[in-house]
């Protein structure tokens, strides 16, 4: 397809595009600049061919879907333009297991906004492969990236519970706190007895989230182990103790 055509002054015609299965004309509006709307049609349009729901086979003419219209994608997550970012994000979760790499490099971008972006993406997405990575930024320095992170963990599920009791004794307490809120709204059983020796932890913040997350289980055994609480020396601790119990009866 000539370039030139593309970027001149007649607007593309991207529903033609999307019926020839044009994933590589169609990556390239991803950069056209001229037109808003031409850059979240054309994002609209992959999503739709290279879904798991578009009906297309694959084929040498129509491939599906290119490594380089995941990124321009995954770069559009970096907009000005909120509607573009919005359909990006929902023609990568469309787009499903090819997202996964990059959007996993991404939560590494400086950025905190693309970071949080790819969070999302990554937990709506749900595969398993994103757990590792997904732990690691439950220690990021934006409060609104940590939190992210720990919501596509609990999109993630049961999957993400092994990772996530293995980061309860991980060197930063943000990674140990959001752990423990993690395991407390998936809310499996197994989770208890790792939560009850994290009631132990050195950080106030960690205790607390042990404390709520066994209240959330409302698994009885935790009760003894919470009542030694009743005197943390943070109030917050006490509070958060005290709400458990009374969650346990």
């Amino acid at each position: 397809m000539d370039l030139k055509k593309i970027l001149g002054l007649q607007k593309p015609d991207i529903k033609k595009m999307e019926r020839e299965g044009d994933i590589k004309g169609l990556t390239r509006l991803l950069k056209f600049e001229q037109d808003e709307s031409v850059r979240r049609e054309a994002a609209f349009a992959i999503g739709k061919i290279t879904g798991p729901n578009s009906g297309m086979e694959s084929t040498d003419e129509n491939p599906k879907p290119t490594k380089q219209s995941v990124e321009e994608l995954v770069k559009s997550l970096k907009s000005d333009d909120h509607e573009l970012q919005k359909q990006a994000t929902v023609q990568l979760v469309e787009i499903g297991s090819p997202s996964v790499k990059p959007l996993l490099k991404s939560l590494e971008d400086k950025n905190w906004k693309i970071r949080w972006y790819a969070s999302e993406i990554l937990g709506k997405i749900g595969d398993e492969r994103a757990v590792p990575g997904l732990i690691e930024t439950l220690g990021d320095e934006n409060s609104g990236v940590r939190n992210k992170s720990m919501v596509a963990l609990v999109e993630i599920g049961e999957p993400s519970v092994d990772l996530l009791t293995s980061a309860l004794s991980n060197d930063k307490w943000q990674i140990r706190s959001q752990a423990a809120e993690a395991l407390g709204v998936i809310g499996l059983k197994k989770s208890v007895e790792p939560l009850i020796q994290t009631l132990k932890d050195g950080n106030s913040w960690v205790r607390k989230a042990a404390a709520e997350s066994l209240g959330s289980i409302g698994d009885k055994k935790a009760v003894s182990p919470l009542k030694n609480l009743l005197k943390d020396d943070s109030l917050e601790v006490q509070e958060a103790v005290s709400n458990a119990l009374e969650k346990l009866g």
